[in-house]
C-alpha cells in the first residue's frame, strides 16, 4: 500500500468541497452585501481580494497538515521497522532527468 496514495485519497475528498463550500458561502454573502449596498465594482473587487487571501491562507493550512501527516506516518514505518529488527530504507530521490515528455 503505497502510504502518499492513501493520504490523498484521505484529505482531498473532505477538504476540495468544503473549501468549495466555503468560498461559495463567502463570494455569495459579499454580492448579496454588496449590491444591497449599491457599491458595485469597487465592492466586488474587495470581495475577490479577500476570496483569494481567504484561498491563500486555506492552501497553506492544507499544506501544512498534508506535510504534518507525511512525516507523520514517516515516523510510525521507521518505528515498525525498528521493532522488526530491520534497518529502515532510504527513500527514493527525484530523478534528474525524465524518461517521458510532457
Amino acid at each position: 500500500m503505497n502510504p502518499r496514495r492513501t493520504r490523498r485519497s484521505l484529505v482531498l475528498p473532505i477538504a476540495a468541497p468544503l473549501g468549495r463550500l466555503a468560498l461559495t458561502a463567502v463570494a455569495s454573502a459579499g454580492i448579496v452585501k454588496a449590491l444591497g449596498d449599491g457599491r458595485g465594482g469597487n465592492a466586488l473587487r474587495r470581495l475577490a481580494v479577500n476570496g483569494a487571501k481567504a484561498g491563500i491562507k486555506a492552501s497553506r493550512a492544507a499544506e501544512t497538515g498534508v506535510e504534518r501527516l507525511r512525516l507523520g506516518t514517516g515516523d510510525i514505518v521507521a518505528q515498525a521497522y525498528d521493532e522488526l529488527g530491520e534497518q529502515v530504507p532510504v527513500p527514493p530521490t527525484p530523478q534528474a532527468g525524465h524518461d517521458h515528455e510532457h
